[in-house]
């Protein structure tokens, strides 16, 4: 999908905005502070309910306004045309309405607006913890197998009621019906990570060799328990420490992948622009195998596109997101960062103190 038409209603700085776009390139041209990072994270908003920088409310909506509201038209690669709406208030209670109507959830927005987001905060991705990169292989298990998320809620309620009963119980036996009920979901999980980290392994070790061909990255998934051992008998083996911390230590919640070089963690060696070139070929790889996969594009949010990145490195980037054929936002604080990459199809939208034109 991408998307043609937004409007903006009270998010943080922007009052108003109604903006027709680029189904190309847009650029968002403003000082710091002046609204960039904002667009951005509307339009993410759109496909994840969410803002990136505050999950709170109370940080994004206007001040002395009860909510905000975003609207849009998207198009799919066949030109159908679907509307999807959003409304948050105060409390965090979302209101979606997709063609007019009401009733849907926040994963029927995710399943429209399939959104690849590439930040200066976003070497979390491979300097921060486990969960980040969870997020990461869940978001292609979201789009790629339609029983993840049903799997996945029932697995963190089934956790929840195992940690309350470590509270409680006496004896392992205790734990045992819910343990049969989470060994084969958790199972089910781990093997749906699995089989999607095998298939985009290879096409982000493709794209590392573009960007970092002076290095040879190692992708290796773990599923948050050891492979060799069955997961009922290492809840059973567990029992003993994860009554003393009142939690589940070990399971598809542990979950983690791990890049290396000879190896050494990425983090431990690579540099600012090479760590920010390794997130983008990850971001990258994972939008351009859900495209091949489902024959519609990702859309790609690119806030300071500049940042850490040399002028080779930043022309090797646009030049890969140009062959992606996607839509793609990209702010920037002088129109010089990106003058070698604008096309006759791209828009350039100015912004200044919330306001755009």
């Amino acid at each position: 999908m991408t998307i043609s038409q937004i409007k903006i209603h009270h998010f943080r700085n922007i009052d108003y905005a109604e903006l027709s776009l680029s189904h190309h390139f847009n650029y968002i041209i403003g000082d710091n502070g002046s609204g960039k990072t904002s667009l951005l994270e509307a339009i993410y908003m759109l496909g994840h309910g969410r803002a990136f920088r505050h999950i709170q409310s109370n940080r994004i909506i206007q001040h002395e306004q009860s909510e905000l509201v975003l609207f849009s038209q998207i198009k799919s690669i066949n030109q159908q045309s679907r509307t999807i709406g959003l409304a948050k208030n105060r409390n965090n209670d979302n209101k979606i309405k997709i063609d007019g109507d009401d009733g849907y959830r926040l994963t029927d927005l995710a399943k429209l607006l399939p959104i690849q987001l590439i930040t200066p905060e976003g070497f979390d991705l491979l300097t921060g913890g486990p969960k980040y990169r969870r997020s990461f292989i869940d978001w292609g298990c979201f789009h790629h197998y339609p029983e993840f998320v049903y799997l996945w809620n029932n697995l963190k309620r089934l956790l929840k009621q195992r940690n309350a009963l470590l509270k409680q119980c006496d004896n392992y036996n205790q734990l045992l019906p819910w343990d049969k009920e989470l060994t084969p979901i958790a199972e089910k999980i781990s093997q749906i990570r699995a089989n999607y980290s095998h298939n985009i392994f290879p096409e982000i070790i493709h794209t590392c060799q573009d960007f970092l061909p002076e290095y040879q990255i190692n992708c290796q998934f773990y599923q948050g328990w050891e492979h060799s051992i069955e997961y009922s008998e290492i809840l059973r083996k567990q029992y003993e420490r994860d009554k003393f911390i009142n939690y589940t230590s070990v399971g598809p919640h542990k979950a983690d992948i791990r890049l290396r070089v000879d190896n050494i963690p990425v983090e431990d060696l690579l540099s600012r622009g090479q760590l920010k070139l390794l997130m983008c070929a990850l971001r990258l790889s994972q939008g351009e195998y859900y495209s091949k996969q489902n024959s519609q594009p990702c859309v790609y949010l690119i806030d300071d596109f500049a940042s850490e990145l040399d002028n080779t490195k930043r022309e090797l980037l646009a030049k890969r997101l140009k062959l992606a054929n996607s839509q793609v936002f990209i702010t920037a604080v002088s129109q010089d960062q990106i003058t070698h990459m604008i096309n006759e199809n791209d828009k350039i939208f100015h912004i200044k103190s919330g306001i755009i034109s």
